[in-house]
């Protein structure tokens, strides 16, 4: 009799255990799920270009007179704040062009710089343009920024255009947009790979709603958003991170198809922080990429203390990197830095140093910070 008490009391111990293992790894799940999903649907407040530097923008491109001089001015002026236009900035730049080609060219060069613009917006922008060929040019150029996704705002775009075939194609256009993200914007590479600082001060932490999350999770949480709501199955991609040494997830870039694009979200919910920061060592594995890569997408929080540390040893590096290769590889730059004990001194050297990346290689560079 007393083996069976004991027996049964063996049994209760093993219930009371599992179910204390149970409610305590739920408990943990429901934390994880919550920070995630902080993570996840925060984005920082954009900071738009400042009024004195739209005014003195907006004057010199009045002042270029001949389509060529507009363009040119464009592609010198517009990446050298690191702030995104806001929509009212974006019609206004466009409303000072004189011609349909510098319009459509400014539309390219904005993109980058561009967080979000609503369906009316858009209207504005294609009633600025003369012939539909154009403004079917524009909308191409611009659908990846429209917030206001639905069947009433696609329509009110698409009626814009006065033959059916022209509707039927903006519509298209507009079907096959993703929701563009607030860090990484819209990727569009056939060939991207997605370069992430894992250093130990990305582990730094701020508040959000009252929920505390680190700059790795952050980020985690959003590429994981870019690859899985973005890719296509004719894109690839490779992700690639750095601290002291670089590493990648894969020996080369990868089709964008649903199990690799599902392998990806598995080997970056893993991704921890610890070191020091190398940026020029994940540019290295990058540019080793054996097929014809288009665009780098590098996230770092800070400047390197470790490789190449310098803005014209980078640049130098950048140079002699992309004389090797069949075509020029583009370098998105984003500096992330929110939290921390950074000084705005500090900040702006990130700042620098990712934004001679991006003008090295003609990417465009989005400084994002408290």
């Amino acid at each position: 009799m007393n083996k069976i008490i004991l027996i049964f009391a063996f049994f209760a111990l093993l219930g009371l255990v599992s179910a204390f293992r149970k409610n305590n790894f739920s408990t943990e799940q429901k934390l994880a799920a919550a920070t995630s999903k902080t993570a996840e649907t925060f984005c920082p407040n954009p900071k738009f270009r400042p009024e004195a530097w739209m005014k003195k923008f907006l004057d010199g491109l009045s002042g270029s007179k001949s389509d060529s001089d507009q363009i040119k001015y464009l592609q010198e002026q517009i990446p050298t704040d690191s702030h995104v236009f806001s929509s009212d900035q974006v019609i206004q730049t466009i409303s000072k062009l004189t011609f349909d080609s510098s319009r459509l060219k400014s539309m390219e060069l904005l993109n980058p710089y561009i967080q979000s613009l609503s369906s009316q917006n858009i209207v504005d922008i294609l009633g600025k343009l003369t012939f539909s060929s154009n403004k079917m040019g524009a909308l191409k150029l611009i659908a990846n920024t429209l917030t206001d996704i639905s069947d009433k705002s696609k329509n009110l775009i698409a009626n814009q255009f006065t033959f059916s075939s022209d509707k039927n194609e903006a519509l298209s256009i507009l079907n096959d947009i993703s929701p563009r993200n607030c860090i990484y914007g819209t990727v569009t590479a056939k060939i991207a790979i997605f370069v992430i600082d894992t250093s130990g001060s990305m582990d730094f932490k701020f508040k959000v709603n009252g929920e505390t999350i680190s700059r790795i999770q952050f980020v985690k949480a959003q590429l994981t958003k870019t690859i899985t709501e973005q890719l296509k199955k004719y894109q690839k991609f490779n992700i690639i991170t750095f601290s002291n040494q670089a590493s990648q997830w894969k020996p080369d870039v990868i089709d964008a198809t649903p199990e690799n694009i599902l392998a990806a979200v598995t080997y970056i919910n893993k991704l921890g922080t610890s070191g020091a920061t190398n940026i020029s060592g994940g540019l290295d594995l990058a540019f080793h990429t054996k097929e014809i890569l288009n665009t780098i997408y590098l996230l770092s929080d800070g400047v390197p203390n470790s490789g190449v540390m310098t803005v014209e040893g980078i640049k130098k590096y950048l140079a002699d990197k992309n004389s090797r290769r069949q075509e020029k590889v583009k370098v998105n730059t984003i500096s992330f830095i929110f939290g921390g004990p950074e000084n705005q001194d500090e900040r702006n050297l990130s700042f620098q140093f990712l934004n001679a990346i991006a003008d090295a290689t003609q990417g465009s560079f989005k400084g994002i910070s408290e």
